[in-house]
């Protein structure tokens, strides 16, 4: 097992645009809202590939990603990637409160050359798994065999859960925050996942931004995205 320590990330503030209104069946539409504006900051993303001399320390995780780059079927060779990001999340009084918040990236390889990506890169691992109102992640991430995060559990039976990843191993993975009856949105959320992609390729995570607020009965999305995908660049 290997520490990552998780650096502190450039941040940008995000103004969301109103995506849809639903609200109870009958309602009379309302005209968009304004931008979600000062509520929502992203940090980075950043991407660092785990190569071998980064994890060369540890032998298993060395001869793993040795295996992984040199696979006797090319088609099925993959490099790993480390992606970190980050949510900072500000309420104000005289504003709606924020029901949920979403992060959700786009994974994607394009040919390099003559050759076609064999397959779409995934999550393999992501951090945190869920987090519940007690438990709040901090220090370093622990890299495990296989390039598994290791040392997370999932929120204990019953906990009200306030951070959640979705589609671990797709190629759609994000993380869902969400606002519970005792606890609001609020602080900074740190998030990573590892990414396996197809050697020899082009790979990029697109990424998202969405929330939702609360008004009465009413419920208002927004959402932005960023205008450049992340570059996964091989190591």
């Amino acid at each position: 097992m290997i520490d990552i320590i998780l650096p502190e990330l450039p941040e940008r503030e995000l103004a969301l645009v109103s995506e849809e209104i639903s609200g109870p069946s009958g309602h009379v539409p309302r005209p968009p809202a304004a931008a979600l504006a000062g509520r929502v900051t992203l940090g980075g993303p950043l991407s660092v590939p785990l190569t071998t001399e980064l994890v060369g320390r540890v032998p298993e995780l060395k001869a793993f990603v040795e295996s992984e780059a040199s696979k006797a079927d090319e088609a099925h060779s993959a490099d790993y990637h480390l992606v970190h990001l980050s949510v900072s999340c500000a309420q104000e009084a005289a504003s709606p409160q924020l029901h949920t918040v979403n992060l959700d990236l786009t994974l994607s390889a394009e040919p390099a050359g003559n050759r076609r990506a064999a397959f779409q890169p995934v999550a393999w691992s992501m951090l945190p798994l869920q987090l519940s109102e007690e438990v709040r992640a901090t220090g370093p991430a622990h890299l495990g065999p296989r390039l598994g995060f290791v040392g997370q559990d999932r929120a204990a039976r019953g906990a009200r859960v306030c951070l959640e990843a979705r589609r671990e191993l797709r190629s759609d993975p994000g993380w869902e925050i969400r606002r519970t009856p005792t606890a609001s949105i609020g602080g900074t959320y740190r998030l990573a996942m590892v990414v396996r992609a197809p050697r020899a390729t082009v790979s990029r995570a697109a990424v998202e931004v969405g929330a939702t607020v609360r008004e009465g009965h009413m419920r208002r999305r927004f959402r932005a995205e960023l205008p450049e995908p992340l570059l996964l660049a091989a190591g």
